[in-house]
Formats: structure tokens, sequence, C-alpha cells
């Protein structure tokens, strides 16, 4: 015999845990199976001397035995917080610094509550898709769903997520580069890099990079993510429109080494959003791929797809479509103007003498096939529009570039590398990026042709003082006139003014408002740097000028007048820019002037183009990304400069581009009505329903005064203190405590001091500067994680008094309830009271309580005697309300999950049906023609292989359906426990 049973906590050296088995062995002893509180199984001998059996909370009860009041206060709170922050459906409302808008909510809510959490987001510009992911990023952490997240995006935005993910969700991730990889290399060489961090943000450039040597050793970032033996929990691809993989002539399938990195992250994570502005492009193939790393079994060809098929596998919602509470539109109109600009006579021939250099060279450059030097002058070009300023700097720099005899094979190695993106695709640069290359083009020379070089030299020159005798050009003088005249309207208006160049900016700042306080944001400013001009702006400047390296991350809408100084070659820049204004919160028309030289090619296209996509967009009821999906494939740099080149009549070219734009708005309808989803987003309809979540979120059953109750209780008992740093009495909604953290709490991510802190979003919102202490700060968790420790707390029995004798006396018995799925996961845990009377009858109604008992008091109370005579019995009837609870809970999971297996089971099945029976049909073909004599063994070999391997990944998939489908209810777990009697005051 032995004195332990399954189901008893033990003490051991070195540890604790509960016995799960109990093995009787040949010499008469137990071998216990102990599970221990670290997660491990250890296999112990019975009869060690140093195994004790710790007393359950029922047998603690049955002993009359009770704990300080304070402690089991503590307890059970740190409980109740610990299970709301896995079980609350948006926790992440309350713990972050911004105010999240309910249609983000409501993406977030859908994706949540669907089976796997693949999603593709296809929101218009200006939606908050960065938000979205952020919600669904910090729900997953907090119901302990997610760890390991990784985060890919375009290289400029990798900084922009970390500011975001930081600053609005407190959350730190690295962003993996070449640098930070050569580090985490030399530490651990022999580990994969993309094991060594938990929340990673790379660029999708970086990600696919392979080893270029054939001799090297070294595992490439992209091998190595291919070859990850551990899931990503969450995975995110930003402008996941990058991801291209297409169908060639041959039926093959042809992937870019960014659709890989998809491929190879796809696979392995549990979770993946797709974000996009622009999802469908046009070709039904490239999105059918996209859509196939979401859910590979979904379609087995782009025929297939439909806006219906897309239903719970993607979100999108556009500005016409969204309305608010009272039925009006959230989103205003815009108001798009031009303003164009009529040349004096000098800079007239200063227009006509630089562009009849740079249509010379330009043209020299392509019949030497040099490329670099081509790009040179496009950038000239673009300067020449910009500013007379920006054109004379431009020629300064060319004229020392000639008497440095520069050539195009002097550009350095990093330069050629980035040249292609920066010619294809220049969004995918950084600033940094973009600027060195642009500086490096500027040096390249055309010829070596001594005599020519001079020749150049001296042209330039004579074009460099036409520049500089020109002071004030015609565009500032305008945009002057155009902002004396809104401020002496309103000497509080905003003004928001864009252009492509630093240079320009600086003329703007210095020369054309000197007397203006400016805010201003380029791409050389650091983060705080930008915060600081955008409150500026906020606050006390009427002006605000920016670059495009600046427009991501702007977010404006307090102004809404914006002036495009300039207008970019690129279109995305140009809706990005809008963009900053045109956006959630906007209270205005927004109103937009474009600047242009009239009578030049390249103003008189861009104009065009803007007003087209303006109409476009109002009979498409779009209010973004249409100006990049007309131009789609065309290639607005190339068309522009071979104009120039060629001296077409600027009617031409605008006819010509017209047209594709003619054309294009057709495709762009074909893929609205055919393929894409098409959100409707009302809160004054079916979906208010979604305010009902978030008020249930923001005031149930965590708030800002039950987090600063339970930091300000464990401070007083273990020796922390709290302090008000603003002088004056405490603000009843909110203040700011320099908190002085207690000994007993450790560890990396606990400071011993937080200067400036507050418990209350809406300070924190303000001032950025000041720690959020919300319910995921790492001091509340590990203050929530040092009460559940019963050996530091001991807290699991009490003794309450209630306000009524009317359910008294009994026993309140606090169990955690939860399930776990086919993979073996806690899906969610609740917080479940249950209160039992003498009579056994339970309820989940608990009495009123006025006060906690101290343990002296308790042991002797006749009521407590009574009661733990009798707790075996009520235990026994509160565990099997528990079970029944348990098992209800369960079961709307299980048939929530069932319905959604079935659909996939459906697709899974369908998906390898239609492939199966096209290898049969293909195999038979083959063995056919074999039979003719023709020898078709590689064919026939090939698809009897592929055939094999579809019928495995059939059984593969169809098998782990089946396990997913399972949903198992938890033994209840009692967590803590209190007696409770009637007050003495009750009767008397």
């Amino acid at each position: 015999m032995t004195n332990f049973e399954v189901g008893d906590h033990v003490n051991f050296a070195g540890g604790r845990g509960e016995i799960t088995k109990i093995e009787e062995r040949p010499n008469g002893g137990h071998l216990l199976h102990v599970y221990t509180s670290e997660g491990q199984l250890r296999k112990l001998p019975s009869g060690l001397p140093h195994i004790e059996k710790l007393d359950s909370l029922v047998d603690r009860l049955a002993a009359g035995q009770s704990d300080a009041p304070l402690h089991y206060d503590l307890r059970e709170r740190a409980i109740r917080l610990d299970l709301a922050y896995k079980y609350d459906r948006f926790l992440s409302l309350t713990s972050n610094r911004i105010e999240i808008e309910p249609y983000q909510v409501q993406a977030a809510y859908e994706i949540l509550n669907s089976y796997d959490h693949r999603y593709l987001i296809g929101d218009e510009v200006g939606l908050g898709k960065t938000i979205e992911a952020g919600i669904v990023i910090e729900e997953l952490i907090a119901r302990d769903r997610a760890d390991r997240v990784l985060i890919v995006a375009p290289a400029p935005l990798t900084v922009q997520w970390q500011e975001e993910m930081r600053e609005k969700f407190d959350r730190n991730f690295v962003i993996y580069d070449r640098e930070t990889v050569r580090t985490h290399r030399k530490s651990h060489p022999n580990q994969n890099v993309w094991k060594q961090e938990d929340l990673i943000i790379t660029s999708i450039d970086f990600a696919k990079q392979t080893t270029d040597d054939p001799e090297s050793d070294r595992v490439s970032v992209l091998d190595a993510l291919q070859n990850l033996d551990e899931e990503w929990d969450v995975a995110v691809f930003d402008e996941a429109h990058h991801l291209t993989a297409r169908r060639s002539s041959d039926d093959s399938i042809e992937r870019t080494q960014r659709y890989q990195v998809g491929e190879a992250v796809a696979d392995n994570s549990d979770s993946l959003l797709l974000l996009t502005g622009t999802p469908h492009k046009g070709k039904s193939d490239q999105f059918y791929f996209l859509v196939s790393l979401l859910d590979p079994y979904r379609f087995s060809h782009e025929s297939q797809i439909s806006p219906d098929a897309l239903e719970d596998l993607m979100i999108r919602r556009l500005k016409d479509d969204m309305y608010e509470t009272d039925g009006t539109r959230m989103f205003p109109e815009k108001n798009i103007e031009a303003l164009p600009v009529e040349m004096t006579r000098e800079e007239r021939k200063l227009y006509d003498d630089v562009t009849e250099y740079i249509r010379e060279y330009y043209n020299l450059a392509q019949q030497e096939e040099n490329q670099a030097a081509g790009f040179t002058m496009v950038i000239y070009q673009k300067r020449l529009v910009s500013s007379i300023y920006a054109i004379r700097k431009s020629l300064e720099n060319r004229m020392r570039a000639i008497q440095n005899d520069a050539v195009a094979e002097d550009l350095p190695d990093e330069v050629q590398d980035l040249i292609p993106r920066y010619s294809t695709e220049p969004e995918t640069l950084t600033d940094a990026e973009r600027a060195r290359v642009e500086e490096a083009l500027e040096t390249v020379t055309i010829t070596l042709n001594r005599s020519k070089i001079q020749q150049e030299l001296d042209r330039v020159k004579q074009l460099w003082q036409q520049a500089k005798n020109i002071e004030t050009d015609s565009k500032a003088r305008l945009l002057r006139q155009f902002v004396d005249r809104i401020l002496s309207d309103d000497p509080d208006e905003k003004i928001l003014i864009f252009t492509e160049y630093t240079d320009t900016l600086e003329y703007l700042r210095d020369e054309v408002f000197p007397e203006h306080d400016i805010a201003q944001v380029y791409g050389d400013l650091d983060q705080d740097r930008r915060r600081e001009e955008m409150e500026k702006f906020e606050q006390e400047a009427n002006l605000m000028l920016a670059t495009d390296a600046a427009q991501e991350g702007l977010n404006l809408q307090f102004a809404h007048i914006m002036v495009n100084y300039d207008l970019p070659w690129n279109p995305i820049r140009i809706d990005q820019r809008m963009g900053r204004l045109h956006r959630y919160g906007q209270e205005h028309t927004v109103e937009i002037r474009n600047l242009f030289f009239a009578n030049t090619r390249e103003s008189e296209i861009l104009n065009l183009l803007i007003e087209k996509t303006n109409q476009i967009e109002s009979d498409l009821g779009m209010r973004s990304d249409v100006l990049g999906r007309v131009l789609e494939d065309v290639d607005l740099d190339k068309t522009i400069m071979a104009a120039i080149a060629e001296g077409q009549p600027t009617e031409e070219v605008v006819a010509d581009v017209e047209a594709t734009i003619e054309e294009r708005k057709e495709a762009i309808q074909t893929v609205e009505d055919d393929f894409l989803i098409r959100d409707r987003f009302d809160l004054s309809g079916e979906d208010d329903e979604i305010l009902d979540v978030i008020e249930r979120s923001q005031h149930g059953e965590v708030s800002e005064n039950d987090i600063e109750t339970l930091v300000r209780v464990f401070f007083d008992e273990f020796g922390g203190l709290i302090t008000g740093v603003r002088p004056g009495p405490a603000r009843t909604d909110g203040d700011v405590f320099q908190l002085d953290v207690p000994d007993v709490l450790n560890g990396s991510h606990v400071h011993r001091r937080y200067e400036r802190a507050t418990f209350t979003k809406e300070i924190a919102i303000v001032e950025d500067d000041i720690e959020f202490i919300s319910l995921d700060h790492p001091l509340v968790q590990s203050l929530i994680e040092f009460c559940l420790d019963s050996e530091r707390v001991q807290g699991q029995v009490a003794t309450k008094v209630a306000a009524s004798a009317d359910r008294a006396p009994g026993i309140l018995f606090n169990y955690r309830l939860g399930y776990v799925s086919g993979a073996g996961d806690v899906v969610t845990e609740k917080f479940v009271p249950l209160y039992a009377t003498l009579d056994e009858s339970i309820m989940t109604e608990v009495p009123e309580f006025v006060e906690t008992m101290p343990p002296e008091d308790a042991a002797s109370h006749p009521d407590c005697e009574q009661l733990a005579a009798v707790v075996d019995d009520l235990h026994q009837a509160a565990e099997m309300e528990a079970w029944t609870q348990v098992e209800s809970f369960a079961q709307e999971a299980r048939c929530e999950r069932e319905r959604e297996i079935e659909i996939k089971r459906e697709h899974a099945e369908r998906y390898f049906a239609e492939q199966i029976e096209e290898w049969e049909e293909r195999l038979e073909t083959y063995q056919q023609r074999a039979e003719q004599g023709r020898d078709m063994s590689a064919p026939i070999g090939n698809a009897k292989q592929k055939l094999e391997s579809l019928r495995r990944e059939r059984e593969a998939e169809l098998a782990q359906l089946d396990e997913e489908q399972h949903v198992t209810p938890e033994e209840p777990d009692l967590v803590t426990a209190a007696f409770v009697v009637p007050s003495p005051q009750v009767g008397n």
C-alpha cells in the first residue's frame, strides 16, 4: 500500500507537481509519475524521505484552515486578471495607447473568431491595416496562442512597423537586417538565426537573399527560413502584392524569390495575415497564387475564385462604403484642383535649354546602353520641374562630377545592386537607399572623350548660371499667394505642402516662407524628431513641409488642405500623400491643389492622370489606390522621357496615356465585379453590434481601476512605493506616479523604478513618454505571476463575511474552466465562481461580501466548523456543476469548430479530387502514347510520382483536419475557495 493517490500534489527535492500515475514495482514499492509545475514528467520512488503530500484545497477546508485576507484577495484578483487576459474578447482595446476605430475592431473580430486566423486584409489606404494586424497579434499573445511573431514588410516600412508596435502596443520587435543577423550568427553559429528572437520584423528583400557564392557553406537567410523547424505563431506580410507568382505558357509556375519567402513562412505559420491595398492587380493567376498562401486547398484554379468564395478568407472595405451610426459617410469628399503656373520668359528659356541638354544626353546614354547615365537624366528632368533651386543644385553636382571624371563603372557595388529596384520598384527602397542611389547617379558621366567632356562642362556651367540668375520661381510665387490667401481668411488654418526633394523643401523653408514657423518632416529625421514636428504642426505651426521620403506614417487628419508643390512620377506616392489627410477622423472635405508648370509634357501628363483617376474613383466608388492600378503596366518614367527624347508633341503623349487609362478602367471594373470582395461597414445597420463588443471589452471584467488596485495592494504588502509626481491634489480622472518596485519582483523586463507612469489610457495617449501600466505591461504580468505562486502568496483559502444571511453559510468554490483543441492547445479559459449552500444547492450568483475574516477568528467560528464537516459533499456537488459548465462551454466551441472543419474538408477533398483526376488523365494520355511506340518513360514516371505525392498529401491533410476537429474539456481546476458566514450584525 502507498499513502499517495493519483491527483495528489506533492513536494519533492527540487520541485513540486501532481501525481498522474502510480506504478507498482516488483519489490513491493511504488513508482510515482509526477507532472511537475515546470511541465516535465518525473518518476520518483514513493519511499523517498523528501517526498511529502501537500494538503489539497479541499483538505484545508476540511481542516478549517484559512489564509491571510490580503493574500487571498491578491491571489483571487490576480487569477481573475490572468484569465481575463486569456479570455476577454478584446483586451487590446484597453492595453494600448491609441483610439482604435470600430471598423478596425470588426476586422480583428472576424479574424479572431475564424478557425485558423488566416486572412487577406485588403482595406483601402488610410484605414489602418497595421492597426488591425496589431490587434490580432496582441489578442493572440494575450490568449497564450502566440509567442513567436514574424512581420515581413518592404524595407522602408520596417522601422515604422517597429515604432508602431512599440509605441501603440508596447511590443519590442527586433529588426532583422544584415548587421543583426551577422551578430546573431557570431553568438550562436550552430543555431538557425530565425530561432534566436521571438518577435521579428524583417524586409522582404532581406529575407529573400540566397547565398550567391557557390563556395560558401553559410546557410542563406532564405534557406534558414525554409528549413526552420519551429513554427511561427503569427506571420504578417505587409504590401503582400509583392509576393508574386505567375503561370507560364506551359502551365508551370514561375515563383519570384519574394514569393518563395511567402511560401516558406506560410507553410510554417499558424496564423497568417496578408496586408495590401491592391490585392488584385488585374492578373488572375497572380491573385490566385497569393490567396493560395492562405489556404492552398481553397481553389484549384483561378477560374474558381469569386467574391462569395472569398467571404471567410478576405476583408476589404472601401472608404465609400463605410457609414457612421447616424448614416453619414465616415470619410469626407476630396476636392482636387490644378493650379497651373505660367513660366516667365527666363524660366521658359531655362526649362527649354535644360530639357534640350537632358534630351541630347539621355539619347546618348541610350545609344551607349549606359543605364546609369539614363537614370541621371531622368532625375534632372524631375528636379527641373520641382524647383529652380533643385535643378541648380543638380547642375552644381554635375559640374563637380565632370571635373572629377566620374564614370558609371565607378558606382559602388551596393548602388549597382539597388539600381534595378530603383528603376522598377522605387517604393521598396528605404529613404537612405533612394538618396544614396540618386546622389551616386548624379556623379555619372556618359563619355570618356576629353573634348566632349569639356563641351558638356561648358554647357552645364552656362545652364547653372541661368538658374542662378532666377531668384524666385513662379511656382513659389503662386504658392505664396495661395498660402497668404488661406491664412488671411483663417489665421489658424493648417496647410500641408509636399515636395519630392529635400533641396526644394529647404528652398521653400528658407527663401519662400522665412517668416513662418515651419514644421518639417523629411527622410533624415529620426522618429523622435518626426513626432516633435508633427506635434508642432498640430499645435503651433500653420505650415508643414514634407518630402515623399516622410509621407508614410504621417496621420494628419486634423488638417484638410494639401498642396503638391511637385507631382511625383510614381503614382503610388500621389495616393499615399493624399492618404495623410484623407483618413478616418477627417471632418472636412480634403482640399488638394496641384501646382505645375503649364505647357510641359511631364506636368500635363501627370495632371491628366490625376484628373482621369479622380473620375474613375468617382465612377467605381473608390477613394485611393486607383492611380497605381491604372498604371500597373505603364513605366511613367520611360513614357515621359521617351516623349522628351523623341520630341513627341504633348497632345500625342496625353492622348496615348488617356487611351491606356480607359482600357485599364475596364479591367479594374471587371476585377471589382468578378473577383474582389467588397464589405460594407455600416454602424447604423447590422454592424452596430461591434459597438457592443467594444463596450464590453472596455468596461468588462478588467478596468484600469482593477489594475491600479492590484498594484497598490501588492506594493503595500511587499514593500513598494507609489508617489504622485505632479504638483497639486490628485486628479480623479487619472494621474502620473513614480513607482518604486518591490524587491520581490525581478526579471529582465521589470525595472526597479518607473519615474513617470500612469494607469490611465487617456493620459498615455496624450503623453507617450509616460509608462502606461496596463494589463499586458511586464510589471503587471510579473506581479500576477508572483501572486499565482502559492509558495510566495499563501492565499488559497479564506473566510468571507456575507452582507446578508439569506444564503449563508456556504462555501465559494472558484474554478478555472477551459478546453483543449485536437492539436493540444488550451484554446480558452475562464474564471467561474460556484457557490454551495448547506443543502448542496449550487449557484453561480455569489453573495455580496462585507469583509474577509482573519484566520484566528475563523478557526473557532461555528459556521466554519459546520461547513468543514460537510465540505466533501459540497465540493462534490460543485465539481459536478463545474463539469456541466465546462461541457457546455466546450460544446459551443465544438459545434463551431466542426462547422469550420467541415468547410475546410470540403475544400480539401474537392481540390485533391480535381488534381488527382487531372494527373490520372495525363497518365492515361502518356500510357496511350507509349503503346503507340513513343518513349514516355519519363513523363509516365513523373505522373505516377505526382499522383502518389497528391494521395499522401490528401491523407495527411484530412487526418490533420480530423485531429483538429476535437474539442476536449479540461478537468475543472479549483483555484481558491472560501467559507462564507453571515455578518454578526445581520438580524440584530
